[in-house]
């Protein structure tokens, strides 16, 4: 067969530019490396096991606690706590990887786990684990836990705290308008028009008490029908009749409101706070949509609020209790020099081993656990009884419709398709249906090049 000269000059350049984001990667992570300084073991005698974390504040005394109890519970191993920025921190654990010289484990989002193991960075967890362990792993956790951490099968993350979203409400509001806080809506339907009697405006039309609010549209299209991706076939699946109807709920919804009225409104607001300014907590949001750990941050800031939490509410015939899983995941890269060590860490946080005692490190942080085992355990049902709102997460992960997130190498990219989809759409500047048409094409023109590229989604 004769050569394709075109064919050859694309490829030749597309290697060239490929030599040149690795040279450059190289050189920042030397100098990464050169300015960075690990730290310092303190117990001598012990195997030092560098950890990275991203939990500032009041966080990293949590996270401090823990390495210290693990520290305590035996001699080997010294696990030395590390805090990076979570803003690049993805790219930092490539450069120290790429330089040689990584921590030996990492927490990490999960959504950023496909594109660093399918670049070869990430090592296979259950190669570290002893037959039993496997064998437990593969059986007793959440099913959505588990295949969070996996890409292509394989497991290259294991939570030490998973995120779900829900909606807050305020349970006074919802009495002043008649409403019961404890009889949920049974439709998506009626939520949005509940939400429409919470509203307050002034005489000029400005929102004052913002009713209800829902964004997220990968998480809400699993109440709708399956979603954008197709675990069986292992497809993407954009352009559905399904996902139509989702994105046409969110955007109907955001036009009561009024898409301007409503930028406005969260331009004055907090919705980043951790410390208690949060809209939800001082009442300038009746019914808020956002994730568990907000349970604890009331539970700190205002602890005597009276508020529910709802799961998501599907629409007539959808799928109740839906959930798109994120959150906190330990991985160890391939170079690292004390996989042994850094396993055990992971073990000794996540409940994969003796779960009773991990469930206490989950209850300190407010965060949703690996199994029903650390689930069933008496401090964790304590800190249900104590938290009772934090149940609805723990129902939700452990229902038929919770989901880990699209089981793609470029699922960043993916995910910030979606939310520009939703966005386009809920501004007006194309239909939902357009929307999707655009999505689709983008992200499939994406996966084109990228299988031309060699990579492997």
């Amino acid at each position: 067969m004769a050569a394709n000269p075109t064919f050859d000059r694309e490829n030749s350049s597309k290697v060239i530019v490929i030599r040149s984001i690795l040279a450059v990667l190289a050189i920042t992570a030397t100098w990464f490396l050169m300015s960075a300084k690990m730290p310092d073991a303190n117990i001598p005698g012990r195997t030092k096991v560098v950890f990275w974390h991203r939990w500032g504040g009041e966080w990293e005394v949590v996270v401090k606690r823990i390495v210290s109890r693990f520290n305590e519970s035996q001699t080997e191993y010294e696990v030395v706590p590390m805090f990076t920025t979570g803003t690049g921190s993805e790219t930092k654990f490539m450069l120290s990887t790429i330089g040689g010289d990584p921590p030996d484990v990492m927490s990490m989002w999960n959504g950023a786990i496909p594109s660093i193991a399918s670049g070869g960075l990430l090592t296979d967890l259950e190669t570290l684990m002893t037959p039993e362990e496997k064998e437990y792993f593969n059986r007793v956790p959440y099913q959505a836990i588990r295949e969070s951490g996996q890409f292509k099968g394989v497991t290259y993350g294991i939570t030490i705290g998973a995120d779900l979203m829900g909606y807050y409400v305020n349970a006074k509001h919802l009495r002043e308008v008649g409403a019961d806080p404890d009889k949920p809506p049974k439709t998506f339907e009626e939520l949005v028009a509940l939400g429409t009697k919470l509203n307050i405006k002034d005489s000029s039309g400005n929102i004052k008490r913002m009713g209800f609010n829902v964004n997220e549209l990968m998480t809400q299209a699993y109440a709708w029908g399956p979603g954008f991706y197709n675990k069986e076939s292992k497809t993407l699946t954009m352009n559905t009749p399904s996902n139509l109807a989702a994105l046409t709920a969110l955007v109907e919804q955001k036009k009561g409101v009024g898409f301007d009225q409503a930028q406005r409104f969260w331009a004055s607001q907090n919705t980043g706070s951790s410390t208690g300014a949060w809209p939800f907590i001082p009442g300038a949001v009746s019914i808020a949509y956002d994730g568990q750990w907000r349970v604890e941050e009331i539970r700190k800031y205002n602890p005597g609020m009276d508020y529910r939490v709802w799961p998501l509410i599907p629409p007539k015939d959808g799928k109740p209790y839906a959930g798109s899983l994120g959150g906190n995941f330990m991985i160890i890269p391939t170079s690292a020099k004390q996989k042994k060590g850094a396993f055990e860490f992971v073990k000794f946080w996540s409940g994969l081993t003796h779960p009773e005692r991990a469930a206490e490190f989950y209850c300190w942080g407010g965060w949703l656990p690996l199994s029903p085992d650390v689930a069933n355990s008496p401090k964790y049902q304590e800190y249900l009884r104590t938290n009772p709102q934090f149940k609805t997460f723990v129902d939700t992960l452990g229902g038929d419709n919770c989901h880990p997130y699209p089981n793609v190498g470029f699922l960043q990219y993916y995910l910030d398709q979606v939310n520009r989809a939703e966005d386009q759409s809920s501004r007006g500047s194309v239909t939902p249906k357009q929307a999707l048409i655009n999505l689709d094409q983008t992200v499939n023109d994406e996966l084109r090049k990228r299988k031309e590229l060699g990579f492997e989604d």
